[in-house]
C-alpha cells in the first residue's frame, strides 16, 4: 500500500514538472544604423552601404523559432529595402 502511493506520487510529480516547464521563443534586438562608406573590394577603393560601419554587414547568430526585433536607422539620401 504504501509502495503504490509512492509510486502515484512519484508518477504526479514527474507529470507535473513536465507540464510546468514553459518554454519560450527567445527574442534577439539588434539595431541598424545604414550609412555610406568606403569599401575595398579587391584592393580598390568604392561607395559603398554600410551598416554599423561594417561591410558586409553583421552577423545574425539564429536559429528556428527565434523571434528576431530588427530596429533599423537610415542615414542614406534615399530609401533603403532589406529583404530576407
Amino acid at each position: 500500500m504504501r509502495d503504490s502511493k509512492l509510486l502515484s506520487f512519484a508518477i504526479f510529480g514527474v507529470l507535473f514538472l513536465v507540464n510546468g516547464v514553459i518554454g519560450e521563443d527567445p527574442y534577439r534586438f539588434f539595431t541598424w544604423k545604414v550609412t555610406y562608406g568606403d569599401i575595398y573590394p579587391l584592393g580598390v577603393k568604392q561607395r559603398g552601404i554600410l551598416i554599423n560601419g561594417q561591410f558586409p554587414g553583421p552577423q545574425i547568430d539564429a536559429v528556428t523559432n527565434d523571434n528576431l526585433v530588427i530596429s533599423v536607422f537610415n542615414y542614406l539620401r534615399e530609401p533603403f529595402l532589406i529583404s530576407w
